[in-house]
């Protein structure tokens, strides 16, 4: 069975490599290439792809953007990753329930059997990109249980409040304390967590899943 590919990358070079490499296999029909998300999603609906083989980085719509907008439409496109994304991004394409993704540091053939792997409903994760995955997941986990032991049951629910945007009078008044004592609080927040404000200290906290 042929099946059925939109390619999207923002790069001209990668992208008419792709083409070429798929364009003459017979197992694989090449039905649009595009640069940008925006159309890359007009690609799918228009042609019902079986695949769609797109890099995180896109523009105009971002990949991730794409995933979530595939997601919440109808087509049963699915769509594998070739991409060179940051391990951060790839967490959230993950999450986004890809199935198919490969580092652009491996060679065109092993995108291929991604793409024939994931089209038989089946699953394929870069194992170089699998592994930097989890020893991010830990590192952040171990971040997260250090961040949490460093701060009092008080102060990290002053850090929570802060972050919802919460001002000190009224977080002062939702703990029965002065506002003195908030400010005190959040004063022993920044410096446990060396955030020089406000900013900062949401960064953090959303960040490291204090929220």
């Amino acid at each position: 069975m042929c099946i059925d590919l939109v390619l999207a990358d923002p790069y001209p070079v990668m992208l008419d490599g792709l083409s070429h490499v798929f364009d003459n296999s017979p197992e694989f029909s090449v039905k649009s290439c595009v640069h940008h998300g925006d159309a890359a999603l007009q690609a799918v609906r228009q042609h019902q792809p079986h695949i769609l083989v797109m890099d995180l980085s896109l523009t105009q719509s971002s990949g991730l953007a794409l995933l979530e907008a595939l997601q919440a439409s109808e087509v049963k496109t699915r769509p594998v990753v070739f991409t060179g994304a940051s391990i951060g991004e790839v967490m959230q394409a993950l999450d986004l329930g890809v199935q198919g993704l490969v580092s652009k540091e491996r060679p065109k053939q092993i995108l291929a059997r991604c793409i024939k792997q994931v089209h038989e409903g089946g699953q394929w994760l870069d194992r170089d990109l699998s592994l930097k995955t989890m020893s991010l997941l830990l590192e952040q986990k171990k971040k997260n249980a250090q961040a949490s032991h460093l701060l009092t049951p008080r102060e990290l629910m002053v850090a929570r409040m802060v972050t919802e945007g919460w001002p000190n009078k009224k977080i002062a008044s939702k703990l029965f304390i002065s506002e003195g004592t908030a400010k005190l609080h959040l004063h022993h927040v920044y410096q446990k967590l060396n955030c020089p404000g406000r900013m900062s200290l949401q960064r953090f906290m959303q960040e490291h899943g204090l929220v």
